[in-house]
This record gives structure tokens, C-alpha cells and sequence, in this order.
């Protein structure tokens, strides 16, 4: 592997970070809608105190000082700027993941949301993936409560507050396992997307649902596959559903290809500690030009898609291509103007072209039992998608709950229903939760 060294000053001494691989893309195509931001949510058993909080995130955040930076902008490339600023502490807004203002000096690329016994963060992916987000916020909830008075006995798993800040937290981890000269990924396809109309703005709008864990693992243990590619594969299902409706109304049917979009966390197949972004993501599809899939065939084809794309050497081939782009001569003496133009079109040619939809999971939350206990459920949103996909969800499991939240942009919550009512139709029991 390339770029072996790992970084080990710390950023109050450099004073800037580059941006890491996939945060080049976010400053390019970022919109008041389009806001790459996500949300991580623990709602606790007892209301939030404020002043603990506010203590908490003045010592947590100490501790994660790669995240007190804001956007800069040079002559060829964005990037963070150590401004010594805390995360902003405000009330739960009634829209999630609205935009930061990343044009404002010193202005933080993170914030603190409290409503009743709910305390969230919010990250724009500038900063760091959904696993990164969640180290800081275990963090931040066992600062919390040890204020409170809470004696928590183990701190497996947590960054603690005073624990030095390891070799590699800063790291692009791109860049360090990015292998030369190892040939590009095939190229794929336009992807069909779901043909709702949008909603009239502020167009987002969250369906939380909350599913029987023990139920789905039956599910899919009973298919031999995982919770993943089960909800994957109830993904694909419905999305079929409504192309074969669409297609009904269609003399011609363009493209027949659905392709979901799964994050992979690359912590998993590299040894890297980084906080900042290190995932990937795999694109299972069916090609609907081939005939009608039952729910039993979208499981196999998802299940050996996702076994054969989260391969180490499969993976490398997709790091190394992104990572190859950014490394051209020609590229870094661009203009950062049109960096920013190129980007842009890049993406809308091929980026929100190339998948129906987009499924997050963040796997089980495993905390010390003292912090469990005072943690009634764990839930993510997702960052709203472009117009093209127009929904996404995201999933996370805390003790027996998995909590599915759905991100959309439609007025038509058709998918959403299907998806659920597939998962009751298979005996898994399913609540839809109020959108509080």
C-alpha cells in the first residue's frame, strides 16, 4: 500500500486540514437543499440538562479539535481552517439537516440539537462519515452523564474525554491505502428513478419507523443472509414495484437498471483510526430488462453483489479511482473555480444518475450497560437526497430496536408504505413512529 506515514501533529499546531478524499466533493455541489448534512439522534429516559450538555460539549469537543474547524478556500483547493470554536447548542428545529453556513468565517461544521429528552448531532460530511459522527457523540453522551452523576463503571468502546489523541485520527485514509496503477472499476450505466413528483419547498420530510429486531434477524438468518442485505433487498423489491407500474404507462421503458447505493465503512478492511470520512459504497443492482425478479431472487443477486463488492481488492479498485483523480498534474493546478464547475457537472452527469436509491445502515450501538440503561433508542437521518433519487433511508439497532428512518423529497410516501408493509406482511412486527 501507498502513503504508509500517518499524520501525528496535531491540528492546533498546523492549523489547516486538507480536505479528505470524498469531502472535495461536498463544497462543489452543496445547495440550500442539497445539504450534506445527517443527524444522529439518542432519545434518553429522562428530559436533557441543559447546563450538563453545554459542559459536555465544552469538554468533549476538546477533545476532537479536528472537528472545531471551518470551510477556507485557497487558489486550487477547499480547506479546514482551526477556528477553536464549540458546536453550536440550539433547540431541535422542525426540519433536519438544513444547511451550515460554510461561507461564514469561523463558523462551526457541526451543531448540538436538544428538544425534551432528545439530544442530537448534526455533521456536515466535510468533517467526517456517519461512523466518525458516532465516536464523538458516544463520546459526548458518557461525558454527559457522568456529569449528571451517573457512575458508569466500563468504558469499552468510548473515547474518553482525556485520552490522547491517537496516531491516524487525522488521516485521510484515501490517500494512505490508495495503490497505483491497479486497473479502474467497469463503468455503469444510468440507473431508472422513481418518478414521484417533488414536494413544494422546504421539500424534506422524515417517516421514522421503528421494526422488531429478533423478527428481522429470523428473517434473514432464515434467507442466510444479513439484516443488510435483507433490508437491501426489501429496497429493491419495492422500488421494482414501481417501475413495473410506471412501465405500464410507458410505450418505451428507457432503462431498466435499479441500483442501490450501501456505504461501506473502510475502517472495517484497513486498519485506520481516522474520524475523518473512510467509507465507500457498494451499488447492488437488477436489470429489469431481463424479466421480473421475485423477492427471493433480489435476495441472492444482493447478497453475492454486496459479498463480492465489499472485497478488499474490489474495494481498493474504487479508492484508488477517486483517489487517482485528485492526484493528476493537470487536476492540482486547476483553478479552485473550475475544480469546483468540473465537480459540479461530474456529478450531476454521473453521481445522481447512477443509483435508485440510497440505504445507510450504522449497524448495532453497543455502549457500557450503566449508559444503556438511562438510553431508550438510537435513530439516523440520512442526508437529504438529490432530486434524482428523491428518497433515502437509514437504519441503526440499539438492544432489540432497529430504527428505519426514510429521508424524502416526494410528495408520494408510496415507497415507504410498501417497504413497511413488506416487512408486517413477513411477521415482522413494524410502528411508525410520529415525526417529532
Amino acid at each position: 500500500m501507498e502513503g504508509k506515514g500517518i499524520d501525528t501533529k496535531s491540528i492546533q499546531e498546523i492549523g489547516w486540514l486538507k480536505l479528505d478524499n470524498a469531502a472535495k466533493l461536498f463544497p462543489a455541489i452543496m445547495s440550500s437543499e442539497l445539504t450534506a448534512v445527517f443527524r444522529i439522534t439518542a432519545t434518553l429516559k429522562e428530559p436533557v440538562k441543559f447546563s450538563a450538555i453545554k459542559e459536555a460539549v465544552e469538554i468533549t469537543s476538546g477533545r476532537f479539535p479536528y472537528f472545531s474547524v471551518s470551510l477556507g478556500s485557497g487558489l486550487f483547493w477547499y480547506y479546514l481552517e482551526y477556528n477553536h470554536q464549540f458546536p453550536r447548542i440550539q433547540t431541535e428545529e422542525k426540519i433536519s439537516c438544513t444547511a451550515f453556513a460554510v461561507k461564514r468565517k469561523n463558523e462551526p461544521l457541526y451543531r448540538i440539537l436538544i428538544k425534551e429528552n432528545r439530544v442530537s448531532v448534526e455533521f456536515i460530511h466535510i468533517l467526517t462519515d456517519g461512523s466518525g459522527a458516532f465516536e464523538y457523540f458516544k463520546s459526548l453522551l458518557y461525558t454527559y452523564f457522568r456529569l449528571t452523576g451517573i457512575t458508569i463503571r466500563s468504558s469499552e468502546g468510548i473515547i474518553l474525554p482525556d485520552s490522547p489523541i491517537a496516531n491516524g485520527e487525522m488521516e485521510d485514509g484515501y490517500n494512505r491505502f490508495f495503490r497505483r496503477k491497479i486497473p479502474p472499476p467497469g463503468k455503469l450505466t444510468k440507473a431508472w428513478h422513481l418518478p414521484f413528483n417533488l414536494n413544494e419547498k422546504p421539500r424534506l420530510r422524515i417517516i421514522r419507523s421503528e421494526i422488531s429486531l429478533d423478527k428481522l434477524l429470523d428473517a434473514a438468518r432464515g434467507h442466510k443472509v444479513t439484516v443488510t442485505e435483507y433490508v437491501a433487498s426489501v429496497y429493491m423489491f419495492s422500488l421494482q414495484k414501481f417501475y413495473l407500474e410506471e412501465k405500464k404507462d410507458m410505450k418505451r421503458q428507457k432503462r431498466g437498471v435499479l441500483r442501490i447505493e450501501v456505504p461501506v465503512n473502510l475502517r472495517k478492511k484497513f486498519p485506520s483510526k481516522t474520524m475523518r470520512n473512510f467509507s465507500l459504497f457498494v451499488m447492488p443492482e437488477i436489470d429489469l430488462r431481463l424479466g421480473v425478479y421475485t423477492f427471493e431472487e433480489i435476495l441472492k443477486i444482493v447478497h453475492h453483489q454486496l459479498q463480492a463488492g465489499t472485497d478488499v481488492k474490489q474495494i481498493t479498485r474504487f479508492l484508488s479511482q477517486n483517489v487517482s483523480h485528485e492526484k493528476s498534474p493537470f487536476v492540482r493546478v486547476l483553478p479552485l473555480f473550475i475544480k469546483r464547475m468540473a465537480i459540479s457537472a461530474v456529478y450531476k452527469r454521473l453521481g445522481s444518475n447512477q443509483c435508485s436509491g440510497i440505504m445507510t445502515n450504522l449497524g448495532a450501538v453497543n455502549l457500557p450497560a450503566e449508559m444503556e440503561d438511562h438510553i431508550d433508542s438510537f435513530e439516523v437521518v440520512p442526508t437529504p437526497p438529490n432530486t434524482h433519487v428523491k428518497i433515502s433511508c437509514a437504519m441503526v439497532t440499539f438492544r432489540n430496536k432497529m430504527r428505519l428512518n426514510f429521508c424524502s423529497i416526494s410528495q408520494s410516501t408510496g415507497l415507504e408504505k410498501h417497504f413497511l408493509k413488506h416487512f408486517t406482511d413477513s411477521g415482522i412486527h413494524v410502528k411508525v413512529l410520529n415525526n417529532k
